[in-house]
């Protein structure tokens, strides 16, 4: 009689305790309001797109013209693009205060969260003006990452581009910030990576702007 008592015992001491594990786990989740997912051919919300899943594109390296395949990347209500899925890994991070797109190099397989061409989208950043003092605020994105500005260029290279700030970190690291707005929308796009990536980057990172469409 003891003995069962003792096994009884034992029993709902252990269901008490999964109880507890699982019940901690779900306030850790609901706790933390970010969802990030990552694939290397993500399309997201695109049904009903008329846009063709794939095609091909002509690209320019070190003076050789190169066929490279390229992927949709859709998300209907902020954008698409097309990007070539064997050279990044798309994640994407999306929380109450921005959504956020990566393409990150996949060089050869061979990943590095270094080299990576980021999209966001400000949910508490409604014009060009607050973006623009986001990026170059005293406590800023520039100034929080201690980049240092090489040069801003109000060229319009792409047609939602409103500005480009160039910056370096140390000497191995270069990129850009692109401040961006289109139908309603305002977002900023900031390219990462090692001096050595700068030729093979370049031409990926053209093809991914020059087939960017913001959404309605």
């Amino acid at each position: 009689m003891n003995i069962q008592f003792i096994k009884l015992i034992s029993v709902v001491t252990l269901l008490i305790s999964v109880t507890a594990c699982n019940s901690e786990s779900q306030q850790k989740a609901t706790s933390d309001n970010r969802v990030i997912t990552e694939d290397k051919t993500v399309v997201i919300d695109s049904k009903s797109s008329q846009k063709p899943p794939s095609k091909t594109a002509t690209i320019l390296v070190e003076g050789e013209k190169n066929s490279i395949d390229l992927k949709l990347y859709e998300d209907k209500n902020l954008f698409s693009t097309y990007f070539p899925p064997e050279d990044f890994v798309v994640a994407t991070e999306t929380s109450a205060q921005q959504k956020e797109v990566k393409f990150i190099v996949n060089f050869g397989g061979v990943k590095n969260e270094d080299a990576y061409l980021k999209i966001v989208f400000p949910e508490q950043l409604q014009n060009i003006e607050a973006v623009k003092n986001f990026i170059n605020g005293e406590n800023g994105l520039i100034a929080s990452n201690k980049w240092k500005i090489v040069n801003r260029n109000n060229k319009l290279t792409y047609p939602w581009v409103k500005e480009k700030i160039a910056f370096s970190k140390g000497k191995d690291i270069v990129g850009d910030i692109y401040i961006g707005a289109e139908k309603g929308k305002v977002f900023y796009v900031i390219t990462h990576l090692p001096i050595e990536y700068v030729d093979g980057f370049s031409a990926r990172e053209d093809l991914i702007f020059r087939n960017l469409e913001i959404g309605g």
